[in-house]
């Protein structure tokens, strides 16, 4: 239940970005989320629009990307996106963290393990006049 802190963090932060800037309203969020962060997009966009009502976001569009996970191996170099295989046993798609080139597990991860906003776009006092 990650879902509920992030999108609470989310709200958070983009309500305080907002009072800095004296918006006077929240147009829109546009948000990165990894792959390997396995976070539910519509979980966490629940939780951001439940967090925004009465607020000067509860309007406000929110986007996603969704940013898939890569690797670099230590051993051949292979630097590339993750193989993901189906798991019967759990009936849901896994990442394997081994290089799909030599099999190696030294690999190190270079994208899709986070997630954050990427902008805010907002009206100021002085935008409406």
């Amino acid at each position: 239940m990650h879902e509920a802190s992030i999108g609470q963090s989310i709200v958070k932060t983009v309500l305080a970005e907002a009072e800095k800037q004296n918006a006077v309203k929240v147009d829109s969020v546009e948000i990165e989320i990894g792959e390997l962060t396995f976070l539910g997009q519509d979980q966490v966009e629940f939780w951001i629009k439940t967090g925004f009502e009465s607020t000067i976001a509860e309007n406000a569009e929110i986007k996603f990307k969704k940013i898939k996970g890569r690797i670099k191996c230590k051993k051949c170099g292979y630097a590339g996106d993750i193989t993901v295989k189906e798991d019967p046993q759990y009936h849901m798609l896994l990442p394997s963290f081994s290089c799909p080139q030599c099999n190696s597990a030294e690999v190190t991860i270079t994208a899709g393990k986070d997630a954050f906003i990427r902008t805010i776009k907002i009206t100021q006092a002085d935008d409406e006049e």
